[in-house]
């Protein structure tokens, strides 16, 4: 992998401890506007002043950005409303898992509202490791003073020993909430409001005083409504801060070495009831001076003092700066600038991340995706100006987003991030790949085997395995896998193409964020899926997950573009009987009263398996999105969740590999052959795609389109693919075309930058595949391509030729694998996007395979692709 590509990679998929976040609302709140108006997840005004909210630049940038969440096609704040409620009628716990990705752990603040939110604990289901607490002590000393005066102020019992009584009452009360919560394992710190309350000018030493204390304290009591009280009175707030922080630093005098439990501080920009002056942390400089065995978190950037807080964080070995809130409160320039001011002069072991989210789960997701992007953009240019090495900001990145954290508030944690309910936990990060398996171990116990593979031009999975032992010793890289070069011009016969040679060779490289459990069968094993490297370790030209990778990255890194795909898995069931006449087996329909989306008895005789099927899928943290009866005889879909290319073809493979495990547990062929049955629909493998910003959607579609015909070498790569595009059979017919909703072009438009390409099947090496159609859009991004084609509403084959004419639609689909590997011959721009000596290669295999299956008997070749696929 290219050095910036991997550090690109590792700022967006790392794993993140949210050090300052608080309660998400309950369903029955979460579209209360009213209440809550949701224009608060980018601005802290509140009453007419939000009113402007929807013409401010950093609304305006995440409503373009939730657009692409919610699979809007407008970024109008109105559309982006009602697709957002849509999703929370629909599924609010999906919504909320989807914004919370990559978040290892939530540290809530869970005392900024009692009302309308869910508990503190409901949040476990969300992340990796359970919930923490951080204790707002303004509250508590709230709570105790309602506990001690639940009537409310009598001031005609207020006398001066009455008054003196209630405050010692108040001390001790507050002393021993503040005990229990420094010995309760779920609080990891405490924070303090009083930057709203009274500023952060607050005096570093007891005030000798306790007369001043005491009339400060009658005062906060007189101005209680009923038993309801709010600190917020500058000596009692004072005091109450220093009680904090005395106990803090007792306790790490009497016991150093018993979990740390920093004090966060609101700093900086808030609600308009702020005092924007004293919101300045130089004013707490003698304040820290003052307890250095209590570690002091400066939140929400302190912007816009952002440099002073620095200072602070570089200079006292007890100041750590948090860069929360203002992602995404602040413009991206605004964003990248705080980023650049953090990292003037603060070590990167001083810097934390948080969302404060609160709320709304979009306010995680808004915050963790804009804070990814200005660090990459940041971080890479301070490597490309030689001022960070690689290895150096890798480490960084790390740091900020996973380590300080761990290490502040003694989280004991390892960076993993945990796919739903599954058991196996899978390491995003830059942790070392034998930390990666020693985690999958812990998690994993009885695993003995693991088994490594890949997927060759043939779309055959080849599969080596090891005592975990062993494979230990490939990680550790005490030893290598060398596979012979002869595999890129292998056959599933394992006969070698006549210029094929059978020297030299390639090594397989485990890529641990791909294991998984294997599940649908009896074996205490699990499966990786590698990269193939040369001699000396380097990428190797012709892996079909490096060529899919590095497609990934050239569109994010030269057009900015992030890709998403999800895959549809289509198999038909057939059960395996054996011919009398002959005495050889056949495959035969496992059912004849099927069709599709219906419940027929036969197609309910399978409800059982089906829902064995998820269930196995859901333990290696794989959420169907839906599944359901196709129209071929025993043909059933599995609608997996997206994600980024070549996270989303490994889930791909190894949901198709639980399928058909599962279904040889009950005596069945779960085939991906294009089309079994002659006089019914195939099964495709259909592939969404979405490219985040949509703003070059056209160049991109263009692409696409100009480019299919050599495409369809890779995404229709058998001559039986070809069966199943035929007009009528809902396969995308016969003309590359596009439509909005149009399930008869090749291409169906979902919503803006979002599209179902629907010339795919089971045949197809889908690294590949979904390279060549990357590669595709890429090349119309490079030459800005205009989209000529225009949108088709109905079947092109339908059409007269005047009417495709006018559509812009002047070719059609190549009938066989022969016109299709000719069109990629010819494609010498596609070519220089995948390599030539690949697509040579790949060239070269199709044919003799194709000349191979094309010697066959009709039957006998349906019967050979139905046992290999």
């Amino acid at each position: 992998m290219d050095p910036l590509a991997s550090l690109r990679h590792l700022v967006q998929t790392h794993p993140l401890i949210d050090n300052h976040a608080h309660n998400l609302l309950s369903r029955a709140a979460a579209t209360n506007y009213a209440k809550y108006p949701f224009e608060q997840i980018t601005s802290e005004a509140q009453g007419p002043a939000l009113r402007n909210a929807p013409s401010t630049l950093p609304l305006q940038r995440a409503a373009a950005q939730l657009a692409t969440l919610y699979d809007c096609p407008s970024s109008d704040w109105d559309c982006v409303k009602a697709a957002r409620d849509q999703w929370v009628e629909r599924d609010y716990q999906g919504l909320i898992r989807r914004c919370l990705e990559g978040t290892h752990s939530l540290l809530l603040d869970d005392l900024l509202t009692d009302q309308d939110i869910e508990s503190f604990e409901w949040h476990d289901r969300f992340a990796a490791a359970p919930t923490k607490r951080v204790v707002r002590i303004e509250v508590v000393a709230a709570r105790v003073l309602s506990s001690i005066l639940p009537g409310g102020y009598d001031q005609s019992t207020s006398s001066p020993a009455v008054l003196q009584t209630h405050l010692e009452q108040f001390r001790q009360g507050f002393h021993e909430k503040i005990t229990e919560a420094t010995a309760d394992p779920a609080v990891v710190g405490f924070k303090s409001v009083i930057c709203y309350r009274t500023g952060l000018d607050v005096q570093a030493t007891d005030d000798s005083d306790n007369e001043i204390l005491l009339q400060s304290f009658a005062r906060t009591i007189s101005q209680g409504t009923g038993s309801v009280y709010r600190v917020e009175d500058k000596p009692l707030n004072d005091w109450l801060v220093r009680q904090a922080l005395n106990q803090l630093q007792s306790a790490k005098e009497i016991d150093p070495s018993s979990p740390n439990k920093p004090l966060q501080l609101h700093t900086g920009l808030g609600d308009n009831d702020i005092n924007l002056i004293l919101s300045n942390p130089a004013y707490l400089q003698a304040l820290v001076a003052q307890y250095p065995k209590v570690d002091f978190v400066l939140l929400h950037s302190s912007y816009p003092y952002t440099r002073e807080a620095g200072y602070l964080a570089c200079v006292y070995p007890n100041v750590y700066l948090d860069l929360g809130e203002v992602f995404p409160m602040v413009s991206r320039d605004a964003q990248e600038s705080i980023i650049r001011e953090s990292l003037e002069i603060v070590p990167t072991t001083r810097l934390l991340w948080s969302t404060d989210g609160h709320f709304y789960p979009e306010t995680f997701w808004l915050a963790n995706k804009q804070f990814r992007d200005a660090l990459e953009k940041v971080i890479v240019d301070y490597v490309l100006h030689g001022d960070h090495t690689i290895e150096q900001a890798k480490l960084a990145v790390a740091d900020i987003l996973f380590n300080n954290s761990n290490r502040l508030y003694s989280l004991n944690e390892k960076a993993t991030y945990n796919s739903g309910l599954a058991p196996a936990i899978r390491t995003l990060s830059s942790t070392s790949s034998i930390d990666a398996l020693d985690i999958f171990m812990q998690n994993n116990p009885d695993v003995k085997y693991i088994w490594l593979q890949f997927i060759d031009f043939t779309a055959t999975t080849r599969v080596r395995m090891f005592p975990v032992r062993e494979f230990a010793k490939i990680v550790r890289k005490q030893r290598r896998i060398g596979v012979c070069l002869a595999v890129f011009l292998m056959l599933q016969d394992d006969s070698v193409c006549p210029v094929g040679s059978t020297t030299g060779q390639f090594y397989m490289e485990p890529d641990l964020s791909s294991l998984w459990l294997n599940v649908g069968l009896d074996s205490k094993s699990a499966t990786v899926m590698s990269w193939w490297r040369s001699e000396e370790g380097t990428e190797l030209e012709g892996c079909p997950r490096t060529t899919l990778h590095n497609i990934t990255s050239e569109l994010r890194v030269k057009h900015g573009i992030e890709v998403t795909c999800g895959f549809e898995i289509e198999v038909i069931l057939l059960k395996c009987i054996t011919n009398p006449d002959t005495n050889e087996e056949d495959f035969v329909p496992c059912v004849s009263n099927h069709s599709w989306s219906q419940m027929t008895r036969d197609t309910r005789r399978f409800v059982p398996l089906l829902e064995e099927i998820a269930d196995a899928l859901e333990s290696i943290g794989i959420n169907l999105e839906q599944f359901h009866a196709e129209s071929a005889p025993g043909q059933f879909e599995f609608v997996l969740p997206p994600g980024s290319p070549v996270a989303a073809v490994d889930t791909l493979i190894k949901a198709r590999q639980v399928v058909t495990n599962i279904a040889e547990q009950h005596g069945l062929r779960a085939t991906l052959h294009p089309r079994p049955h002659q006089h019914a629909a195939g099964s495709a493998s259909h592939a969404h795609v979405s490219i985040s910003p949509a703003t070059q959607e056209e160049s991109f579609l263009a692409g696409v389109l100009q480019h299919y015909p050599a495409m369809t070498a890779f995404t229709l790569s058998g001559d039986a693919s070809y069966d199943r595009v035929q007009s009528g059979l809902w396969a995308g017919s016969e003309w590359i075309a596009w439509g909005t909703q149009n399930r008869e072009t090749p291409v169906r438009k979902i919503s803006k930058g979002h599209w179902e390409i629907k010339s795919l099947d089971g045949l197809a090496n889908m690294y590949l595949a979904m390279a060549a159609i990357l590669a595709a859009g890429y090349l119309g991004l490079q030459e800005k391509q205009p989209l000529t084609v225009c949108d088709c509403l109905y079947d092109a084959a339908k059409l007269s030729d005047a009417d495709r004419s006018a559509l812009g639609i002047t070719t059609q689909l190549p009938k066989s694998l022969s016109q299709s590997l000719d069109n990629l011959a010819s494609d010498k721009a596609l070519q220089d996007v995948l390599g030539h000596s690949l697509v040579q290669n790949y060239i070269t295999v199709k044919k003799a395979e194709s000349k191979k299956l094309n010697a066959m008997d009709a039957e006998v070749r349906q019967k050979w692709l139905v046992e290999r696929y």
